[in-house]
């Protein structure tokens, strides 16, 4: 499992709360700055760049050679546009200093209107999809994971990972397999804004070891859903597997020190392919896998998707960049039991 994630869709990390978080399970974030782009970065996110623990990833050739002929041929294979990315004739003005929120600065070569006043004129379909293609892209190239704060983002850029293997009907509950949510409650801490950059960053490295079973742990996890084809197999294998994942949590909370047993923090949740019949081994026979799945008091399943051709799916440690993460810091996910309604928000990507 990586030790790095890719950053995504924004430059400019909007809350150093998360950056902290991040930096208390992978040793980097890496984040793709355009070389003519200075990050407005807060004093943490400085400190972080100054220590190498966040990371620019400059695009180079092989990164931009093609890619939006490559996005315009992904889009013209897929039987039908998804709603979220409907172009209905529509062009998106974007200056180059004000872009960070949406596209970057190097966007501008692949304008189709040219510029006007000092605004690149792109078609809305790149405004609203390249992003997610690109960080797809740069992160396959470079073997990285990705992360973001955004669950919105999580859920949506599911769909280009997965390389559109869903069709309208996502909720086909006879699938064979599921892009699905993996959700861990208590791992990360919430209330770090009082805690130095420096203090999370001697943590982090003296948990080194604790940091690297968990990474390990949660991808063998997640690898035995994906590859799970017998109930009663899965049963056995995927619920040992589930303690050892569990184990490995608590020992990377003590030598953390932040949160004590019974504390909650940040969400923490991992996208995966996962085989119907590993949702027949963790939960009893019957259960919906669209509905929020209770594993252990603080480990949840849910599917997101129905992929269409589940043989194509590939599990994290054969293909990292398709590995997503999220990071959530909203107070409200945080011990509550309210829960993003991932599934709801690519449904509505991809269907309005």
């Amino acid at each position: 499992m990586s030790a790095s994630v890719l950053y995504y869709p924004h430059i400019e990390i909007a809350d150093p709360k998360w950056l902290k978080t991040a930096l208390l399970l992978w040793d980097n974030v890496y984040r793709i700055v355009p070389t003519t782009y200075a990050p407005a970065d807060d004093d943490d996110t400085k400190r972080a760049v100054d220590a190498g623990h966040v990371r620019p990833v400059t695009l180079e050739k092989p990164d931009l050679q093609g890619i939006a002929d490559d996005f315009r041929g992904f889009l013209q294979a897929l039987p039908d546009l998804p709603a979220g990315l409907e172009p209905g004739g529509e062009v998106s003005q974007l200056h180059p200093e004000k872009v960070d929120a949406t596209l970057y600065p190097l966007l501008d070569q692949y304008a189709q209107g040219g510029s006007k006043g000092g605004w690149i004129e792109l078609p809305s379909e790149i405004v609203r999809g390249y992003m997610f293609y690109l960080s797809a892209k740069v992160a396959e190239r470079r073997q990285l994971h990705r992360c973001t704060d955004s669950k919105y983002s999580y859920a949506i850029s599911t769909y280009f990972t997965e390389e559109a293997n869903f069709d309208e009907y996502l909720y086909n509950r006879e699938s064979p397999g599921f892009y699905a949510s993996l959700i861990l409650q208590d791992v990360l801490p919430i209330n770090v804004e009082g805690v130095p950059m420096d203090h999370i960053l001697r943590v982090a490295q003296s948990s080194r070891d604790e940091r690297l079973i968990f990474r390990n742990e949660l991808q063998r996890f997640t690898d035995g859903l994906r590859d799970c084809r017998s109930k009663d197999h899965a049963e056995t294998v995927l619920n040992d597997y589930k303690q050892d994942l569990l184990r490995a949590k608590d020992n990377l909370k003590r030598a953390q020190g932040f949160l004590g047993e019974h504390d909650r923090g940040s969400l923490l949740t991992m996208g995966a392919p996962v085989a119907l019949t590993a949702f027949g081994g963790l939960v009893a026979a019957g259960v919906d896998p669209f509905d929020l799945l209770t594993l252990s008091s603080s480990l949840l399943l849910g599917a997101m998707a129905a992929y269409t051709d589940f043989s194509r799916a590939t599990a994290a440690s054969a293909n990292p960049y398709g590995a997503s993460y999220l990071v959530s810091l909203e107070r409200e996910f945080a011990g509550t039991g309210n829960f993003p309604a991932f599934d709801r928000y690519l449904e509505e990507f991809v269907n309005d």
